[in-house]
């Protein structure tokens, strides 16, 4: 487990520095924005100013110019007489003035500490409120369109990423577990055919009385069966990964058939071994399944609660009705499940610890193909555990069907 817990050690060092990096960029480019539209900001305030700085010289102008003396060669000795014009009024001014420059006003008090006053003291110049309100807005809009694009851009980027550390870790775990499958299943098919060649040798170099030899063959037929179960389930989990694990469906009554399967089961794995106590509803019910298909569900269960309970076992199987449903309840005291696992015990290969340090024999397949099995009867499967030394409980629920009419 060491190498797995370091690869996942380095890549969550690096995925986080990723995640810093990214984030200061991101900072970076934001700060970046803030001061660019600060900047652009200022320039327009100053254009505007530079603006108001024209109104004051226009304005100013055209009083120097109307002040201006003009000679007059009418008048006796050449002399030159200054005549005052007319000054226009401040409306006439004010209208002139906001014509030519839109942003600016004439107020009678400024409202700003370097607002000119007109030439004439009549009046001060000071910008209008509404652009400079305007360029604020757009400041400010710039800057929330910047950061929402940043959040946004990192929250797509953290995003991928996620999804890419779940991937990577998903195939990291699916090459373990396929490593443990490999294995499990070398062990599984080693130790009966090394037993087996044991007996063979024995058979053949050895004068035996009878009885040791019903003995040997029938140690021989374990192995045997225990090598085709195997193989059967290898080739059952092939077929439902591609789609051809094809069931017989028949009407089923399920009382006497979980009644010959739990008794078949005791019988194979030791009289009494189990511990067995099964409890059946006094309901009939009925499903629409394949019995050896099913079969296998109720063995790999009942197997799975031999293989992981120590002496004396307590295994419970329970028949009832829920409604439309029919509910098969395998339960046992035995290792149990932590609930890190209990999302994944029905995951192809996937077995708790390591291969290398597991003593209970098993190949990963039993659970995924129940659940498959189960699945392909318009069922569903379930497991409850409240944790290690604590046993699991899986439950099966199958869609009830009409008690068929007896001919």
């Amino acid at each position: 487990m060491a190498p797995r817990a370091q690869t996942f050690s380095l890549q969550r060092i690096i995925f986080l520095s990723v995640s810093v990096v990214l984030c200061l960029q991101v900072g970076w480019w934001i700060r970046l924005q803030i001061r660019d539209s600060g900047r652009l900001l200022e320039a327009r305030t100053q254009a505007l100013q530079a603006g108001r700085a024209q109104a004051w010289q226009m304005d100013s102008l055209k009083l120097l110019t109307l002040l201006h003396s003009q000679p007059d060669p009418s008048s006796p000795g050449g002399t030159v007489e200054g005549q005052v014009p007319a000054m226009p009024s401040l409306a006439e001014r004010r209208k002139a003035i906001q014509e030519a420059f839109p942003q600016v006003e004439l107020v009678p008090r400024p409202m700003a500490p370097d607002d000119p006053f007109l030439l004439d003291g009549a009046a001060f110049l000071t910008l209008r409120p509404a652009p400079l309100k305007e360029l604020e807005d757009q400041r400010w809009h710039a800057v929330f369109r910047a950061s929402t694009e940043g959040a946004f851009m990192v929250f797509a980027v953290l995003f991928g990423f996620v999804l890419l550390y779940r991937k990577l870790s998903e195939e990291l775990d699916l090459k373990l577990r396929q490593r443990n499958f490999t294995s499990a299943v070398t062990h599984e098919l080693k130790t009966p055919i090394a037993s087996l060649r044991v007996w063979t040798e024995t058979l053949f170099t050895r004068e035996l009385a009878q009885e040791q030899r019903q003995r040997i063959r029938g140690l021989m037929e374990k192995d045997l069966e225990r090598l085709n179960e195997l193989v059967g389930n290898l080739l059952d989990v092939a077929r439902a990964e591609s789609g051809s694990l094809v069931l017989h469906l028949a009407p089923l009554e399920l009382g006497p058939w979980l009644e010959a399967v739990c008794e078949g089961m005791d019988h194979r794995l030791g009289p009494g071994a189990l511990g067995l106590k099964l409890e059946c509803s006094s309901e009939p019910l009925w499903v629409d399944a394949d019995p050896k298909a099913l079969s296998t569900v109720v063995e790999n269960l009942l197997s799975n609660a031999y293989k992981y309970s120590a002496e004396p076992r307590q295994t419970t199987v329970t028949l009832d009705g829920d409604g439309d449903d029919a509910l098969i309840v395998v339960s046992d005291q035995g290792h149990g499940i932590t609930a890190k696992d209990l999302p994944r015990v029905f995951h192809r290969f996937f077995r708790v610890g390591d291969e290398m340090t597991r003593q209970v024999a098993g190949t990963g397949l039993g659970l995924f193909l129940v659940k498959e099995i189960v699945t392909r009867h318009g069922g569903e499967v379930r497991v409850f555990s409240r944790g290690p030394g604590f046993g699991s409980a899986f439950t099966i629920r199958l869609p009830r069907r009409a008690i068929p009419e007896t001919p």
